[in-house]
């Protein structure tokens, strides 16, 4: 075992040059052009990347064309993908695996202070170690999905517009209001529709099989005969539900602040994913009917956050126990009291 702090991106490059084999978990991924070439040089590469597209760089994926690369969702059930673990399998069969604090990155590698320890199979003490590794990598390589490339790569090119998009300088017309917004659809095969709010730059709500594109010129009784075609017959309530998401949806004033997060149930164990702070930027508009993205949509500037926090703290920070629905009004000291806890400011 060896202790590594000063060119860790030369060693690992060494190593790779001598690669039959490589397998990589790391958070983030966005290598120089001399580790890329190094990477497609590889005769087998697997390769787990977390999916935080605002960083990781899909162009540079997308040219490890012959690479199995699979990506771990923020706010996956096991946690976000954190780890940096390299494991190469040498010409003469022997195995070197290379764990610590650095990134598959230019500055993780070759520039940030990091601390790194390597593994060799040739020792025997080693050997049992380096097999739980695998093993470990085995395990997570089976649980990662494919990453969607062309979403990830609309991700990438938003990643900065909160930044470059300041807050209005003057005040609106009228107040902002402070909501909370649901990214998952119900039900048991609940679909995520996060990574759609960031690759367009919009929040967005569902109903997306109602006919309708501008619920703003319906009356209640026009949407509620809408709604009844499409929703369970035997939920009566969901009709006066839908009604009311939409109209509060549709009726946002420009420069409100949406919290998009993950739902609370009472007494839920599991942490509650916060995925960013969204500040509403243009009227409602309905994208095209294809059954499976929410097409009821607002632009917005995102601040992606990507963290989850305790059920309960999140429980007491937005004082509610329960959030199930959609949206759900909260108040400017909401949205303060999540920062806090989350220690990030308020940057949209």
């Amino acid at each position: 075992m060896n202790f590594h702090s000063k060119s860790i991106g030369d060693k690992l490059l060494d190593n790779l040059a001598q690669a039959t084999k490589v397998q990589i978990a790391s958070a983030f991924f966005c290598p120089n052009d001399t580790l890329l070439n190094a990477l497609k040089a590889v005769p087998r590469l697997e390769l787990i990347v977390s999916e935080e597209f605002t960083i990781n760089d899909p162009y540079k994926l997308e040219q490890l064309n012959k690479a199995d690369v699979r990506s771990i969702p923020p706010d996956h059930t096991d946690g976000k993908l954190h780890a940096k673990v390299f494991i190469v399998t040498l010409r003469d069969a022997s195995q070197w695996v290379l764990l610590g604090s650095a990134n598959l990155t230019q500055q993780g590698l070759f520039t940030n202070q990091e601390a790194c320890i390597d593994l060799r199979s040739a020792s025997t003490a080693e050997e049992s170690i380096i097999c739980e590794i695998r093993r470990w990598f085995h395990d997570l390589f089976a649980k990662a999905r494919h990453p969607d490339l062309a979403e990830a790569k609309a991700i990438f090119d938003q990643r900065s517009r909160y930044r470059l998009e300041p807050r209005p300088s003057t005040p609106a017309a009228t107040q902002p209001e402070y909501w909370a917004l649901k990214t998952t659809s119900g039900g048991a095969d609940a679909e995520e529709h996060w990574p759609h709010f960031l690759s367009e730059g919009m929040v967005a709500i569902g109903w997306e099989e109602l006919d309708v594109d501008d619920p703003s010129k319906l009356d209640d009784s026009q949407l509620r005969a809408a709604l009844k075609k499409i929703l369970d017959p035997e939920k009566p309530g969901s009709v006066d539900f839908a009604v009311r998401t939409i109209r509060n949806f549709t009726n946002l004033p420009n420069g409100s602040i949406v919290v998009v997060c993950r739902g609370l149930v009472p007494k839920q164990v599991k942490p509650v994913h916060i995925y960013a702070f969204a500040r509403v930027t243009r009227p409602f508009w309905a994208g095209p009917m294809n059954g499976t993205q929410w097409r009821f949509k607002r632009d917005a500037v995102i601040q992606p956050i990507g963290t989850s926090l305790p059920a309960a703290t999140f429980a007491k920070a937005v004082q509610k126990e329960s959030f199930r629905q959609t949206m759900h009004r909260i108040s400017a000291d909401t949205v303060q009291r999540l920062a806090d806890e989350l220690g990030v400011p308020v940057e949209v």
